[in-house]
């Protein structure tokens, strides 16, 4: 009795599932999500480019890039753009732990994404960012994370030595790191105009 019941049950739940697989077969699908992403990113990232001009709202645009970046899956390629860009903006907005930690993000993407050149010099400049912020345990941290990042066989000799050419000119202050970042990244009006 318990085997015929046992039995019955198991052709039950099998006629169950071949039904919802034909029922699942016949429901159309879209990837409409996926669009909508992205479409969403791009508005953020326009809002963003459109407050550069606007030193007072620098932080709003920086927060803008960087929930754009946050609506991607994680290590998405695309995420290092709102990632970097965000850091340039914290920092030129003088929230430099903003800065810092969005510098950070985007170097663990271009390195989680295997671009270790820019995961390299993203390290880099997320140590100049902890020398302005005054932050010598990060500073020494990401310094590592470069050297670590360096000796990737990835990189050619040229590549690796700019970097590590980058890390012993390290700025020594606040002033410094802004004429750094500056001399490596332009103005944001510059930026703004290169999208």
């Amino acid at each position: 009795m318990r085997k015929g019941t046992i039995l019955g049950g198991a052709v039950a739940v099998t006629a169950l599932v071949a039904a919802n697989a034909a029922a699942a077969q016949e429901r159309p699908t879209y990837e409409l999500p996926a669009i909508e992403v992205e479409v969403l990113q791009t508005d953020l990232h326009q809002q963003a480019i459109d407050l550069y001009e606007i030193p007072e709202r620098w932080g709003e645009a920086a927060d803008l890039h960087r929930e754009a970046a946050e609506n991607l899956p994680a290590n998405d390629a695309g995420q290092f753009y709102g990632y970097s860009r965000a850091a340039l903006l914290y920092f030129y907005a003088g929230e430099l732990a903003e800065a810092r930690r969005s510098m950070e993000d985007a170097a663990e993407v271009a390195e989680a994404t295997g671009d270790v050149l820019t995961a390299a010099h993203a390290y880099v400049d997320a140590a100049f960012i902890a020398i302005a912020e005054d932050y010598d345990g990060k500073q020494r941290k990401f310094v590592a994370d470069a050297r670590e990042v360096t000796a990737s066989e990835l990189l050619t000799e040229a590549e690796r030595e700019s970097i590590l050419i980058r890390i012993e000119g390290a700025p020594a202050g606040v002033s410094s790191a802004t004429v750094a970042l500056a001399n490596r990244f332009g103005t944001l009006q510059a930026l703004a105009l290169a999208d």
